[in-house]
């Protein structure tokens, strides 16, 4: 076939389109496989949890006391709603909050820390056995207790960790994206189930009123604690997102401050649930 200058040119044009579009078609599916994936991305969140406790034992020591109080109940402490309590900066802490960042460090692989304010309120008027003993503190309750009955009156304890049982931990989570394949959800909307394992420490400040003595006690490293968790994670045009979570974990206290002067101390363990909604935003580093 004898190539003239016209069909010279047309071939070339029609090799250049092709090179172009296949070019092109490989950069498309690169920018694809950048916004499928989820490594790099980083994300910071607010929220606020419902809490639930199991019975506890604790126990309390000092100069001239040292007894048990056996399958201890108690409580959260909500907030009641309002914009002022729950959205105001100044109190932003008031209601049971958590807040926290993340960073993905691989596709479906997300590095947390985080701060979980729980609140938890042992309920008075409730029986409970006491074992041990209560001595020179010129009161009702001195005495020796073997497995006795006591109801939990005001006057005996009141004991709340609310400002607040602080759960500071990291972790790590895996995020599976359950629109993968949807592909009018790409770009827009992304909902993905994340699983995840915490572990961390427990600085409560506690408000406790033992045998009338009562003391306004500060932050305190007492303990640790270890959790795991499930959610879902709603995405809203790549920068936006809500969060429902769900997480169960062991608390052990071990350095309870009933005073901030003299030798006392309390001790208690216990497992918790707890139900989170948070809301965030979403940057991206790459």
């Amino acid at each position: 076939m004898k190539f003239t200058p016209f069909k010279l040119t047309a071939l070339l044009f029609l090799l250049l389109s092709f090179f172009q579009n296949s070019f092109s078609q490989v950069i498309i599916e690169k920018e694809e496989e950048k916004v499928r994936s989820n490594s790099g991305r980083f994300y910071v969140y607010w929220g606020w949890n419902r809490g639930y406790f199991s019975d506890s034992d604790i126990n309390f020591k000092g100069d001239t006391y040292d007894f048990t109080l056996f399958d201890v109940v108690a409580k959260d402490r909500q907030s009641k709603f309002s914009l002022e309590t729950y959205f105001k900066p100044s109190s932003l802490t008031v209601p049971q909050t958590n807040f926290g960042v993340g960073y993905y460090f691989r596709d479906k692989w997300i590095f947390t820390i985080s701060m979980d304010h729980m609140k938890y309120v042992v309920q008075t008027a409730q029986e409970v056995k006491i074992d041990g003993y209560i001595r020179e503190m010129h009161d009702i309750y001195d005495g020796e207790y073997s497995n006795e009955n006591i109801v939990i009156q005001p006057s005996f304890l009141q004991m709340e960790h609310t400002d607040g049982l602080n759960y500071f931990n990291f972790g790590i989570s895996r995020a599976d994206n359950l629109l993968q394949k949807c592909k009018w959800a790409r770009n827009k909307i992304e909902l993905q189930i994340v699983e995840g394992f915490e572990t961390g420490l427990l600085i409560p400040r506690s408000d406790i009123t033992l045998l009338r003595q009562d003391d306004i006690n500060t932050y305190h490293f007492a303990g640790w604690g270890a959790s795991l968790k499930t959610g879902l994670h709603l995405t809203l045009f790549k920068h936006y997102f809500l969060h429902g979570e769900i997480k169960g974990g062991y608390i052990n206290l071990f350095d309870i401050l009933t005073s901030s002067v003299g030798n006392n101390k309390a001790t208690q363990d216990f497992f918790f649930i707890q139900t989170t909604i948070q809301f965030g935003g979403i940057f991206y580093f790459r």
